[in-house]
């Protein structure tokens, strides 16, 4: 009997320890967007505030600023001690950039996208688009997507440009 009840404490740890799942190991759930969606998410807007910056690229006095996973705010800065943020690029998912000539090439989640910038930021166009080139980005606390968000657990055609906080 004694055996019993040793093992029985001995093996209640690993019941402890294990885990559904479906259980949800990052503090982040997916931002999703369906695909026709992202083909039409590149555009102009109206300058945004600045909340969660990622990389930079200045040219021609012009700073490039992401917005992870928003898209680019287009800050003039002609005047260094008082740059003015002009405009934004909404391109969802987006995480680097990079520009040649009048091009601005970004990952647009999972494509990566050429934007023509030679007729000014407010008259932007597409003028290429590389479909599933890079792989769906992870959470920020993980290098993997959990299991619960694979492409088999969730709606058709979805693809994730972002990840959000769960504030629970």
């Amino acid at each position: 009997m004694r055996k019993i009840i040793y093992l029985i404490l001995l093996s209640f740890p690993l019941f402890i320890g294990s885990s559904n799942e479906f259980d949800n190991p990052s503090d982040y759930f997916p931002v999703l967007m369906e695909r026709s969606e992202l083909e039409k998410s590149v555009f102009y807007r109206t300058p945004q505030d600045i909340v969660n910056p990622g990389k930079i690229y200045y040219k021609d006095n012009t700073i490039y600023l992401v917005e992870k996973y928003k898209g680019v705010h287009v800050i003039d800065n002609t005047n260094p001690s008082n740059p003015q943020n002009n405009a934004f690029i909404n391109i969802p998912g987006c995480i680097d950039i990079a520009i040649k000539n009048n091009s601005l090439m970004a990952d647009n989640a999972i494509d990566l996208v050429s934007v023509d910038l030679s007729e000014g930021v407010e008259n932007i166009n597409v003028t290429k688009r590389v479909m599933n080139i890079f792989p769906e980005s992870t959470p920020p606390d993980l290098d993997y997507i959990p299991y619960m968000f694979n492409h088999s657990n969730r709606p058709e055609n979805t693809i994730i440009v972002g990840w959000e906080k769960n504030n629970l």
